[in-house]
């Protein structure tokens, strides 16, 4: 750069031989002068030091000494000094042309100093006293540039090259202000124009380098950082919209009345429904749209890193696997996640409408209520699962020709009336009729992939290294949210079609009813276990669940029913609590009259059914047992009668464990009715006993009763005394007692 100024200067230097007498120096120091000017701006300026001393000796009263002096300083990076001669210079009060020369150099010192405002200043100051001062006009240029003014860089340049046409000088800067304003087509032109001129300067070099790391690496570079602006923004929109539509729906869910139909709702309610629509299909559809984007980032990160650690010469096989890891696991997490079968097994047997004809035609009364139709298969299982759903190909579902199922449990139909079972099926039912069931695969398939594919990065391990990793996690808990309120309502929606067919409170005490049978069958088959293990297997899975709810005390009912119907909800559960569900559907009418008998009734044959379901659950229960190392002991003989006293024991006894966890003041003498009941059921000297006498001396010394838990345990060793093969037992029971602490004195 200062290789053209000094250029200029020369010239200028010459034009300056014809200053008036004052600036001229005798003809012994005119040579030194001219010598000095022509050394500073060759490739060795020091070699102009002794001329430049000289002249400090002999003409310090000339501002051409000191004009001289700092463009020496200048050439020799050294604008310090080269800002003391300059303003030396200046001091002498020279005009015109050589006052803007001497400007024009103080400003290019002021700029390396980085002093932008004084340079401004007296560049200024220059162009005002001379408008075509090319050094003063060039440095103005390059200060704008500093400062990222491109704008009036562009400007300086092309005055530059008005002055002189062929400035490679003015044409490399106006490629500089090109580049800085992102005209690059302008920026090549201007650079190839100063190569021309045969300009190969720093700035040439530096436009030519900014071209060449613009043009290749741009578009790579934008794609990926418009991925994840996409994503990170679409992320935070779905969670914002999310939230709020979540919000706007739960609080109408608590209001007093809530317009669930159709028919019912406002236009505002409506545009509010279409939006929360919106939102959760974008939600969907945004899991299908990052997945491809997710692949090229991890890709272009994974070799991004494996690029830098090669770079900067880190041979480290650990670093190495770790990135292996983060980036080839993370892809096979990925596409099996994607790709991963999320088919739901088919839970049950296809029952034929043979086999209950008239839970047929009242599937069929029901699909008229609902105004849809009715299910194409009828999956009948053990348990107290009732659902539907659409199977089939994605598109098919969606479109709405998936085949309809409907999950039945025979242990919830058991419970319940025809009127109840109708009711609980119109609500199903109701999900077909609001085309929720196409939706609802694709969201239980994205909820799936995700786990599976977050599970699969934890798996190889260092996930939390993978940026991937969080974005699916984020991703997984926003969905969640989002479907939360749109889950809540479509459980609402349907209660409010199954009241409005059979009435508030049938469905109501359908919804009650299921809820408990659903806990009374998982305890009926711990009693079938228990009963198992007192060498006295059931063979009736349902009579067993009949004993266990014989057997279950109030308090327990009470607390368990209590626990059920007003479970708590958090912001992801998709189902209000049952006890909101009753309240909300209380009092409205049925149009369809009430019907009594059992629901069993629709079925032909149903203590063949149960024979046939609880059988494969008690044989699965016996292998599943087996399986943990549990062997059954030698059956004894015992009538149906007798299994049921002993189930009911069972069931107390499992009752009284469940309130002593919740410190019941009941569970004490709950526990002693139901050993009592034990005993007489099982016998006095029945190994079966011992577990139930150690698990009353626990609570015993809980309740600081050591002499009760004591004589409990005393009793428990003298049973197992008395039987052999018990000596561990007896030894364990022996070191229990020596714990329990001696009863203080009064």
């Amino acid at each position: 750069m200062y290789a053209i100024i000094v250029a200029v200067l020369l010239a200028q230097a010459g034009a300056g031989a014809e200053a008036p007498d004052n600036l001229s120096y005798s003809a012994e120091l005119q040579p030194i002068f001219d010598r000095a000017f022509e050394t500073a701006q060759g490739p060795r300026p020091e070699d102009a030091l002794l001329d430049v001393k000289k002249l400090l000796e002999e003409a310090p009263e000339n501002p051409r000494t000191y004009q001289v002096a700092g463009l020496l300083f200048l050439q020799k990076q050294q604008p310090q000094e080269a800002a003391r001669a300059l303003n030396r210079a200046l001091m002498m009060g020279p005009k015109g042309e050589l006052r803007a020369e001497l400007l024009a150099l103080l400003g290019i010192a002021y700029v390396d100093l980085e002093r932008f405002s004084d340079a401004e200043d007296t560049l200024n100051e220059a162009l005002e006293l001379s408008p075509d001062q090319s050094t003063a006009r060039y440095q103005a240029a390059v200060l704008a540039g500093k400062r990222k003014d491109f704008a009036r860089m562009r400007d300086h340049a092309v005055r530059v090259i008005a002055a002189e046409p062929n400035s490679g000088a003015g044409h490399s800067l106006l490629a500089a202000a090109a580049l800085g304003e992102g005209d690059l087509d302008r920026a090549q032109a201007e650079v190839k124009r100063a190569r021309e001129l045969g300009l190969d300067d720093v700035m040439v070099r530096a436009v030519e380098a900014g071209l060449a790391n613009q043009r290749p690496s741009g578009l790579p570079w934008e794609v990926p950082l418009g991925m994840v602006l996409f994503l990170g923004l679409s992320l935070l929109g779905t969670w914002a919209a999310g939230r709020a539509l979540s919000s706007v729906q739960l609080d109408k869910l608590r209001a007093g009345r809530v317009h669930l139909m159709r028919a019912e709702q406002t236009a505002s309610e409506r545009r509010v429904d279409r939006l929360y629509s919106a939102v959760l299909w974008y939600a969907s559809l945004l899991f299908y749209a990052a997945v491809p984007m997710l692949v090229v980032l991890l890709l272009m990160m994974t070799g991004g890193l494996f690029y830098g650690l090669i770079k900067l010469h880190v041979p480290s096989v650990k670093l190495m696997a770790i990135v292996g890891v983060i980036g080839v696991g993370g892809l096979i997490s990925i596409f099996r996640g994607l790709f991963a079968g999320t088919s739901e097994p088919e839970d049950g047997r296809t029952l034929e409408p043979s086999e209950a004809p008239e839970l047929f035609r009242a599937l069929a009364e029901v699909a008229e209520v609902a105004g849809v139709r009715k299910v194409d298969r009828v999956l009948l299982s053990p348990g107290v699962a009732i659902g539907v759903r659409e199977a089939g190909g994605r598109f098919q579902v969606l479109l709405g020709r998936g085949e309809r199922l409907l999950y039945l449990g025979l242990a919830a139909v058991r419970g319940l009336t025809v009127s109840e079972l109708k009711a609980v099926l119109a609500h199903e039912y109701g999900h077909f009729s609001h085309g929720e069931t196409r939706l609802t695969p694709i969201i239980g398939r994205i909820q799936t992939q995700v786990v599976r594919t977050i599970e699969g990065m934890q798996q190889l391990g260092w996930a939390s290294l993978n940026p991937v990793y969080w974005f699916l996690r984020a991703y997984f808990f926003v969905y969640l949210q989002v479907t939360a309120g749109h889950g809540r309502r479509r459980e609402l929606l349907a209660d409010r079609v199954s009241a409005l067919a059979y009435g508030g409170d049938t469905f109501g005490r359908a919804l009650t009813k299921a809820i408990e049978s659903g806990d009374t069958f998982q305890r009926g088959l711990t009693v079938a276990a228990g009963l198992r293990e007192a060498g006295r297997p059931t063979r009736d899975l349902y009579r067993t669940v009949d004993a266990t709810a014989r057997g279950t005390p109030a308090p327990l009912r009470a607390l368990t029913r209590e626990e059920l119907l007003s479970r708590p909800v958090d912001a992801y559960d998709s189902h209000p609590p049952p006890s909101e569900r009753v309240q909300r559907v209380e009092g409205i009418a049925g149009k369809h009259p009430v019907e009594d008998a059992p629901a069993l009734s629709l079925f032909a044959d149903p203590e063949k059914l149960a024979e046939e379901l609880g059988g494969e659950v008690l044989t699965r229960l016996d292998d599943a047992l087996t399986g943990q190392g549990i062997a059954a002991r030698e059956p004894v003989a015992a009538t149906g009668a007798e299994l049921d006293r002993l189930a009911e024991a069972i069931a107390l006894h499992q009752s009284a464990l469940s309130l002593a966890e919740r410190d019941h003041p009941d569970a004490l003498v709950l526990l002693q009715d139901s050993l009592s009941r034990l005993e007489a059921a099982a016998g006095a000297g029945d190994a079966f006993l011992g577990p139930p006498l150690v698990s009353l001396a626990r609570l015993q010394l809980y309740r600081q009763e050591p002499e009760a838990a004591r004589a409990t345990l005393q009793r428990a060793i003298g049973l197992f005394q008395a039987l052999p093969g018990h000596e561990d037992d007896v030894a364990e029971l022996q070191r229990m007692l020596g714990e329990v602490p001696e009863r203080q004195a009064a």
